[in-house]
């Protein structure tokens, strides 16, 4: 029922082409079911025993279509090879308006499935994707909507087809001769049991072998990206011998599905030769008796070969009919997930804030059963104030990142920007406003210029000289101008080609290049030596005035000049204060400091 109305969804948003599409598909079966009555014409016509008009509908229609008055030469003969001709050229225009219309239509829910799928998929909490692989996303978004782009065209197609052309054939066919019809029905019966007995083989193999291309493409994908990582711990070979494991159950598979349907296609072969071995010796026997006419023989086998296609297609179209309902199911459960509510749009679109951020006791845990990762955590920083945050591995600190860029939402309390619920904003607004440096320093496969300027217009006038000015103030000027091509460089996938000090640096440039109102640095300098690291914040200091800022590090030398820095320990407010307070207070801050300046003068 979900499959039905899905197509039915899709043919009433296309019905201009469906209708153009599907009058083409009756006309050209309109064409194909009166050839072979010219066709008799033309063989009666040159046969020494000459024309035989039957009654019924095969004799109507040749009456009927009769081009002039029936003779018995090559004249009339040539006349009806002719309305042959001119009936093949016309099912020729009709069968490309139909495959144009019908396949266009398909093609177009093609698009739109890919689109809304990837728009869903930008809606979806970044915790989604924690739990799903890329590769996966990918053959989702590739073999099931291509499963339902060929039941949406070919499918239907084809079983329009049969709808007309099977009864029509049958009826003429019986009209013609009832005993050797029914004769001829013997190999049908015959076609539609090895109909019956692949299918459910072939379509097995099939929806095995698509799961199996999900699972090769996601750990092809996964190997390709941390190829690095597999070099590193010498894991090539494990690896081959994974992707073949992989490979060998998809190879089965897919070997599976095309030894049933090579034998489904010599049943098909067989039969149909059965099917004219009887006609030919039963029809033999018809004309010798004075009951059947050459032409009519000749009209019957054509209209014998036309009931097999309908009965192979209708085999092929059920197997795409399940297995696009497979990949509908699959398609369902991505799209009917339920969006972040950070991304759902609506709220107010403030043309400018000032960059106020209060936390109201918030606490935030990832499930019921897991213990809070934030616990009431409550601060306030005024605009243009820096706030430095730090704590041991585990503390909570990237979640206040995510919690202020609405990736998650909080379990309790509140979060207010300049005063107003930051729920009260609409997402992407907001976002408009914040600069993010995250922890993992993530870079495009496109050229450094690029990259820095991400959140900028391409038509910007200022884009060049903004895109520099950052990137000086990220110290990170003169490695660009030592590559070959300078900003223009390309950059490998997740920016490989560049060191981890590196990415961070270009990431630093590309959150000043937004030209934000509020700052958030997720632990980004701790690929970055102590010297450059200096610098930058220095430089950070000097472009940050009247920015309101969030600093969180493991490094205490990367908070010492914040206005206000706070202490995490296993999700709740420790300490706050000032370097020189916190240091004075003897907690774990001050022990932190300690332990790495310490580690810094043995270094």
């Amino acid at each position: 029922m979900r499959t039905l109305k899905f197509i039915i969804s899709q043919y009433r948003a296309n019905l201009g082409w469906f209708v153009i599409g599907m009058s083409a598909l009756i006309a050209g079966s309109v064409c194909q079911t009166v050839v072979p009555i010219y066709i008799k014409l033309a063989v009666d016509a040159a046969s020494p025993e000459g024309f035989k008009i039957n009654e019924g509908l095969a004799g109507e229609l040749a009456l009927k279509l009769l081009p002039g008055e029936m003779q018995q030469n090559m004249d009339f003969v040539l006349l009806c090879l002719g309305m042959v001709l001119a009936l093949s050229v016309a099912l020729g225009v009709f069968t490309f308006m139909k495959r144009f219309y019908l396949i266009r239509i398909s093609r177009r829910t093609e698009y739109n499935l890919k689109k809304k799928m990837y728009a869903h998929l930008q809606d979806q909490p970044a915790a989604w994707f924690d739990n799903k692989r890329s590769g996966g996303i990918m053959s989702l978004m590739t073999s099931d909507v291509e499963a339902v782009r060929m039941m949406i065209g070919p499918a239907v197609m084809y079983i329009g087809g049969t709808i007309f052309l099977f009864p029509a054939s049958l009826l003429i066919m019986l009209s013609l001769n009832q005993l050797l019809t029914w004769l001829a029905m013997i190999p049908l019966v015959g076609l539609t049991g090895a109909t019956l007995w692949f299918n459910p083989r072939v379509r097995k193999y099939s929806l095995r072998s698509q799961e199996d291309l999900e699972q090769l493409s996601a750990r092809a994908q996964e190997n390709f990206a941390g190829a690095r990582v597999v070099k590193a711990f010498s894991r090539e070979e494990f690896e081959i011998d994974e992707l073949r494991n992989h490979g060998q159950t998809y190879l089965e598979n897919k070997l599976g599905q095309a030894r049933n349907q090579a034998l489904f296609q010599a049943c098909i072969w067989g039969f149909s030769g059965v099917g004219v071995l009887i006609i030919l010796y039963f029809g033999a026997r018809e004309v010798a008796a004075g009951r059947f006419s050459t032409g009519d023989l000749a009209a019957f086998i054509l209209y014998n070969l036309g009931l097999y296609w309908p009965m192979i297609a209708l085999g092929w179209v059920t197997m795409l009919f399940v297995r696009a309902g497979a990949s509908l199911n699959r398609i369902d459960a991505l799209v009917e997930n339920k969006p972040d509510a950070g991304q759902i749009p609506g709220g107010d679109q403030p043309a400018d804030i000032a960059g106020e951020i209060v936390f109201d006791k918030v606490s935030l845990r990832y499930a019921e059963d897991l213990p809070f990762a934030l616990e009431d955590v409550d601060f306030r920083i005024m605009p243009g104030k820096t706030l430095g945050i730090v704590g041991q591995v585990g503390s909570g600190k990237s979640t206040i990142a995510a919690l202020l860029l609405r990736l998650i939402a909080p379990t309790q309390g509140r979060i207010l920007i300049d005063g107003k619920p930051i729920e009260a904003y609409d997402a992407h607004a907001m976002r408009s406003f914040i600069g993010y440096v995250p922890q993992d320093s993530f870079l495009f496969s496109d050229t450094i210029a690029n990259n820095i300027g991400l959140a900028l217009a391409p038509d910007d006038p200022e884009r060049a000289e903004v895109i520099r000015k950052y990137t000086q103030a990220a110290e990170f000027e003169e490695e660009v101008a030592s590559l070959p091509n300078g900003f223009d460089t390309m950059l490998g996938e997740r920016g490989v080609n560049l060191s981890g000090g590196q990415k961070q640096r270009a990431s630093i440039a590309r959150a000043l290049a937004r030209r934000p109102r509020i700052l958030v640095f997720d632990d980004c300098l701790s690929a970055v030596d102590t010297d450059t690291e200096e610098r930058i914040l220095r430089n950070l200091k000097a472009e940050t005035r009247e920015i309101t800022t969030v600093i969180i590090a493991q490094r205490i030398s990367t908070v010492v000049h914040a206005d206000e820095i706070i202490v995490l320990d296993h999700g709740r407010i420790t300490e706050r204060g000032t370097d020189a307070e916190l240091r004075a207070a003897g907690g774990l801050y001050s022990d932190l400091a300690r332990r790495q300046e310490l580690a810094a003068e043995l270094a």
